[in-house]
């Protein structure tokens, strides 16, 4: 790998990176608080994120189409991280389904720029590899890292959605098992 100023990289890094990066950290900074939002607004960053690895899957399957395998078998794991790890304690739905209140937490923010992070390094590694192999490992792993966060993000949504649908139900009803 090069010695590259950090500098540079920066100035060729594109704009829209940053965009995200600072939605990444206003939204973070924002769910240190509790809060209540339009539903749609709690999903904005998992959909950014799934948005960030289809877009990973687009690009780096039109070089490898292997890749595509790839990056399917490694939402299916984040998929099921996503489900096992994800905690709803604390978040109540209004009754009318348009609004969510959420209690505050570092972890959104922690998370997320460490997601970010993560995918950001792996594609000035990818950038700045001097060789065909190490290009291409780089590329791998962009893939499965993003793959993983997609599919993290999709076990998120399904925990969620899970959770407002029985919240929907009224009390004393039984609650359909998916």
């Amino acid at each position: 790998m090069m010695n590259v100023p950090i500098g540079t990289i920066l100035q060729h890094t594109p704009v829209w990176v940053f965009v995200v990066l600072a939605a990444v950290i206003v939204l973070g900074i924002q769910a240190l608080r509790p809060r209540e939002l339009p539903v749609w607004r709690l999903l904005a960053v998992p959909a950014v994120f799934i948005g960030w690895g289809i877009l990973s899957l687009i690009q780096r399957s039109l070089t490898s189409p292997a890749l595509a395998a790839e990056w399917f078998a490694a939402v299916a794991l984040g998929a099921a991280i996503g489900w096992a790890v994800t905690r709803l304690a604390g978040v109540t739905f209004d009754p009318s389904g348009g609004f969510v209140h959420v209690p505050g937490t570092p972890l959104t923010l922690v998370r997320n720029l460490l997601i970010f992070l993560v995918r950001y390094g792996i594609a000035v590694a990818a950038a700045l590899s001097v060789t065909a192999a190490g290009h291409a490992q780089f590329v791998t792993l962009d893939v499965a890292v993003s793959g993983i966060v997609a599919g993290y993000f999709l076990g998120w949504i399904g925990r969620f959605a899970r959770a407002r649908r029985a919240s929907a139900v009224p009390q004393g009803l039984p609650v359909a098992s998916a």
